[in-house]
């Protein structure tokens, strides 16, 4: 079979499309250590999707930046520890890789069902293409295309509207990434959020997108406790799927309550120190404001 990225016929790894690092996270920290899939509520699932996607060559290219990228923020982030860091190519290149996953992905199955203009097809397309030459070393940089990373903190103040969308469970708590094209302003992303932690690959922005302390650079630094300002259609997609998973979860059966708040009681101290707990905190402070 052919690896999608080096593109030689060769044997291909059954690979996870979000590095496996995460769903071991959101296991360990989850109260009850399960995990839940937003469109089926009532089940819960053992790991992330995976894909043979790549060979072993090419496997191994992306699991050195991801072994950088976990040490030096991901584990610190999600254990509040994450102070200003430097970094060089790796970023940009861990940051490629996932979204690329995701945006390989996407596009076949934009061919595959058919829903979508050919002129906007084609803009993912080339973009999947220096992308691509981008992680094999055949070019320096992603030309027109940007990385940005995003550090989702407490919020201070939000609208009555946002309040009741419980922001701080849905990103902090979650895994979700693909591709989104906003049509009423033709820009176009790949993004990936990791708990808070979001990745976002500008293809094309907004004419009046702006983002400002998010962009990654071939060597820099970041401080994740600067403020970060951000205008752009992408965060109307958070707002969609945080009204898509409370709809969800009021669709969660009786049953499955009953066996979320069993688990509870067995270790409510366990509840009590976990960080979805903490993000409850964090969500009702916001709607008592």
């Amino acid at each position: 079979m052919e690896c999608a990225l080096c593109k030689k016929d060769t044997t291909l790894e059954l690979s996870h499309i979000i590095p496996k690092l995460v769903y071991r996270s959101m296991k360990k920290n989850s109260p009850t250590g399960n995990m839940r899939l937003t469109s089926e509520p009532n089940r819960k699932i053992q790991d992330g999707d995976k894909q043979k996607m790549l060979c072993g060559k090419c496997e191994d290219l992306f699991n050195r930046d991801e072994t950088t990228f976990a040490n030096t923020i991901y584990h610190k982030f999600q254990s509040g520890t994450l102070q200003e860091f430097e970094y060089d190519q790796w970023l940009n290149r861990f940051i490629t890789s996932v979204n690329w996953r995701n945006l390989y992905l996407d596009i076949i199955g934009y061919v595959s069902e058919q829903n979508i203009d050919p002129f906007r097809l084609d803009v993912l397309i080339q973009a999947e293409k220096v992308m691509r030459s981008f992680l094999l070393g055949e070019r320096k940089d992603l030309g027109e295309i940007e990385n940005h990373v995003f550090f989702f903190n407490p919020i201070e103040t939000a609208s009555e509207e946002m309040t009741g969308l419980n922001l701080h469970t849905v990103i902090g708590g979650s895994v979700f990434g693909y591709t989104f094209i906003s049509h009423d302003h033709d820009s176009y992303y790949v993004f990936l959020n990791l708990q808070g932690l979001v990745l976002v690959t500008i293809i094309k922005p907004a004419e009046q997108e702006s983002w400002k302390n998010t962009l990654v650079y071939n060597e820099g630094n970041f401080d994740p406790n600067k403020p970060q300002y951000i205008t752009t259609p992408l965060f109307s997609e958070f707002e969609y799927l945080a009204q898509e998973r409370k709809q969800s979860m009021e669709q969660m059966s009786d049953k499955q309550r009953e066996k979320i708040l069993e688990g509870i009681k067995r270790n409510p101290e366990k509840f009590i120190n976990s960080k979805a707990y903490q993000r409850m905190q964090s969500d009702q402070r916001l709607r008592d404001k």
